[in-house]
């Protein structure tokens, strides 16, 4: 006589590893032009930010160097929009939970996926962690790129 979501509860009641467990977020860096990654729960555009590719001491780099972190972090609406975002994002993340989610999948794309995504990627990582998150993350055109560098080398 229970319903789906009362069954839900019901089992994890029985079968929750430890109450205090939290729901894991996954946070995914990518490419437009290569497509949406697979299985976001959430994703967010960056492509408005001022792009480091135009720059060329930068174009090498990604998001992770602290010079390409500045220069995104620059553009006059990057604070105001991760805030926004991030708030947005810490606001949904218990009603997730409550829901009986596990898991959530949270993306950043822009047109490389090397720069202002896995800036804000990167970024909100930590602001995630902070407020006592599990978090991950993934850089999917740094790692494609890393493989495409160890089978030409």
């Amino acid at each position: 006589d229970l319903t789906p979501h009362d069954l839900k509860a019901e089992l994890a009641d029985w079968f929750a590893p430890r109450p205090e467990a939290r729901m894991t977020v996954s946070l995914h860096s990518f490419s437009y032009k290569r497509g949406v990654p697979r299985g976001l729960d959430m994703m967010f555009d960056c492509r408005f930010l001022d792009n480091p590719h135009w720059n060329a001491e930068l174009r090498p780099q990604d998001g992770r160097s602290p010079a390409v972190r500045a220069h995104v972090e620059a553009d006059p609406r990057y604070s105001e929009y991760f805030t926004r975002v991030r708030d947005l994002i810490l606001f949904l993340l218990p009603a997730h939970l409550e829901e009986g989610k596990a898991h959530l999948a949270i993306g950043f794309g822009c047109t490389g996926g090397r720069h202002r995504s896995v800036t804000l990627a990167e970024n909100m990582a930590a602001a995630l962690a902070d407020a006592g998150w599990p978090v991950s993350i993934r850089h999917r055109e740094l790692e494609h790129r890393g493989a495409v560098a160890s089978a030409a080398g």
